[in-house]
């Protein structure tokens, strides 16, 4: 098999590389030039507080169920002071196979939730931060938000505890861990009562269920740390897929990537339609969020792409807050760069290396706990 894979790579060689040369000839390089501004930044000392929060999950396949590990911590960074670690949040339990269609999907989930407890418990506690920068993107995170078909009656009954999360999150006195799966035989049991208690008969799925509680505390998570803490919040996406600033075939980062040679930063735009969009009976139609519609709807964003350095990757920054102006952004990018290495914030780094589970971490996880149960793949 891998001599035939080493025989297409001669034969495919040539296809390969027109592909990358024919993506290039396709970019319209004058309108990448017109919307990028050049600008060479030079704060070389770092001068403000930076934190930075990061997650992550491995998992484990048995016949049986999926062991998995979930974790998320705050770094902070002081002007002529250590690194130091803060909010760290973990978990390590199983979850059966049946009814999961897309197991990172839910750890996933899982990991966000996370990393919204930890970004809130780190500013809660340091209200001194001046920026706090999150992998990836909130406005991302609600536009691709999970929706579930459950009863009314259901979800009727899971809001209030909702809204139970969010007054702990407010008073700064909550536990950093997914509510859904450190409580799942309350939650259970508590609906189970309650239509007992009225003689319902409602059919419903309990996995469905708890993914759908999940997506609420997802949801009050963003709320209150947008309600409380937008003017620090830094979104930085290193891998951004999005091609809605110039409409070609690959991502605008690839684009830019492909075209600038300098550092800088594209034309900011402010995001005005953050409504939650879903294909119903074959058209696009606008539905609420189960909780918080107004308010979520209500936040714009700035976004622009960045190169710090001339070497340096693109990098899609998102600002939760609406109509920046230039002075504004190119002083958040010069407190970028003064605490960058290669154009790339290094707290960021820091993060993703304190909080990454590896394979070999989770093999000793595994190892820790004497499980030797079948994998269905031990003949291999």
């Amino acid at each position: 098999m891998l001599d035939l894979l080493y025989e297409k790579t001669i034969t495919k060689k040539k296809h390969v590389k027109h592909f990358f040369k024919d993506i290039k000839s396709n970019i319209d390089y004058k309108q990448v030039e017109k919307s990028f501004t050049k600008y060479e930044f030079s704060k070389e000392k770092q001068d403000k507080i930076l934190a930075a929060v990061d997650g992550s999950f491995n998992k484990k396949k048995y016949m049986a169920c999926f062991v998995y590990a979930i974790s998320s911590q705050t770094i902070i960074s002081k002007p002529g002071e250590k690194i130091i670690k803060e909010s760290s949040a973990g978990d390590i339990t199983t979850k059966t196979h049946s009814n999961v269609k897309s197991i990172d999907s839910i750890l996933s989930m899982y990991m966000n939730i996370l990393e919204l407890k930890s970004t809130l418990d780190t500013l809660e506690r340091y209200p001194e931060i001046d920026y706090m920068l999150m992998d990836g993107s909130i406005r991302g995170t609600l536009m691709h938000f999970p929706t579930y078909t459950i009863d009314s009656y259901i979800t009727n009954k899971l809001k209030p505890v909702a809204k139970k999360i969010e007054s702990k999150l407010k008073e700064g006195n909550f536990p950093l861990e997914v509510y859904a799966v450190s409580n799942r035989d309350e939650i259970l049991s508590y609906l189970k009562k309650d239509m007992n208690k009225y003689n319902l008969e409602i059919e419903y799925d309990e996995d469905t269920t708890l993914r759908y509680i999940e997506s609420l505390e997802q949801l009050t998570c963003i709320k209150v740390l947008l309600e409380n803490f937008k003017e620090k919040l830094v979104c930085v996406s290193k891998t951004s897929g999005t091609n809605s600033l110039y409409k070609n075939n690959i991502p605008d980062a690839a684009v830019i990537e492909y075209t600038i040679n300098e550092s800088g930063y594209t034309n900011p735009d402010t995001s005005e339609h953050n409504s939650l969009l879903r294909k119903i009976n074959g058209e696009i139609k606008k539905i609420n969020y189960p909780l918080y519609n107004d308010e979520l709807k209500s936040y714009n964003y700035t976004l622009f792409f960045t190169k710090l350095t001339k070497e340096g990757n693109v990098l899609k920054i998102e600002l939760p807050q609406p109509n920046l102006d230039r002075k504004k952004i190119e002083g958040i990018l010069e407190d970028l760069y003064s605490a960058s290495i290669n154009g790339y914030p290094y707290i960021l780094k820091k993060a993703h290396d304190e909080v990454v589970i590896k394979e070999k971490n989770m093999k000793h996880i595994i190892e820790y706990m004497d499980i030797f149960e079948k994998t269905g793949r031990d003949m291999l």
